[in-house]
């Protein structure tokens, strides 16, 4: 009977898989590292998480269901440093992710803290505030690349906005446009979608200063061509499975690091073709 239980790891592969629903990969992320107790002794802080997500993905957590996330600690924490800490990580991970741009009703991150190890961790630890905010951006990158019926990854990297906020509305306005996201869909070079998108989200810009690039191609400067660009490279580049865009609105020091995806056909067949 005991052989039959399956170890740790099994147990948590089986609870990743039992959560799926159009999925088609499970999504786990892990992290460990050491603390000193007050003894001097070096205890293991471990992290698992485990989480489902491929559709209706544009999660708005505060923290508050199609994307359900489960991260668990053996570390020692009050209830206030736990949240402190989820609220940080979720901020740059979580809410930094958009499949189709529609939020759940019931979007969901817990994160749950055992204190088995014995480590305590307090409000300033740096060390479980990175393994923390790297397990979330983990997940969140695995749920953008299993999007429902996505053929591409987007990192959008804005940089030169007025301020963090402007950097933000900006990558939104950008992974929620339609028109965008079908252009990478066909990978079409399409820059100008990408600066009507920016023109309109709100976020200061100055439409004279705006450079784009696609990974290191000169695509947009100064709000116009590129004198150096080269479709047939940058539609190569954008044929790729995983690409990313730089933006540089020289407006001042605010940025943001988004994951999205393009819109396709297979995306529109799986949220028809069915009733509910």
């Amino acid at each position: 009977m005991a052989g039959s239980l399956g170890g740790e790891f099994d147990h948590f592969q089986a609870f990743a898989q039992a959560i799926l629903t159009t999925d088609t990969v499970e999504k786990t992320a892990f992290a460990h590292f050491d603390v000193a107790g007050p003894d001097g002794a070096k205890r293991e802080v471990r992290i698992a998480a485990a989480c489902k997500g491929s559709g209706m993905i544009h999660p708005q957590l505060v923290p508050h269901a199609t994307m359900l996330v489960y991260i668990l600690t053996d570390a020692q924490m009050q209830p206030a440093t736990l949240d402190g800490y989820l609220r940080q990580a979720i901020e740059v991970s979580f809410n930094r992710i958009s499949v189709d741009g529609d939020t759940s009703t019931n979007d969901t991150v817990l994160l749950l803290a055992s204190g088995a190890s014995g480590a305590a961790i307090t409000a300033d630890n740096r060390e479980f505030s990175t393994a923390l905010n790297d397990v979330c951006t983990s997940l969140a990158r695995q749920i953008v690349a299993d999007g429902e019926g996505i053929s591409h990854v987007v990192e959008l990297r804005i940089k030169g906005a007025a301020n963090d906020a402007d950097a933000l509305r900006v990558a939104k306005a950008i992974a929620h446009s339609p028109l965008v996201k079908t252009a990478w869909a066909g990978a079409d070079p399409n820059w100008g979608r990408l600066v009507a998108a920016i023109g309109y989200s709100g976020a200061e810009i100055d439409p004279d200063r705006i450079d784009i690039q696609f990974g290191d191609l000169a695509i947009c400067v100064n709000g116009g061509r590129a004198p150096e660009f080269d479709e047939t490279a940058a539609h190569a580049y954008i044929a790729q499975p995983e690409f990313s865009i730089g933006i540089q609105l020289h407006q001042g020091s605010g940025t943001c690091t988004f994951w999205t995806t393009d819109l396709t056909v297979e995306y529109i067949h799986i949220n028809a073709d069915y009733s509910t």
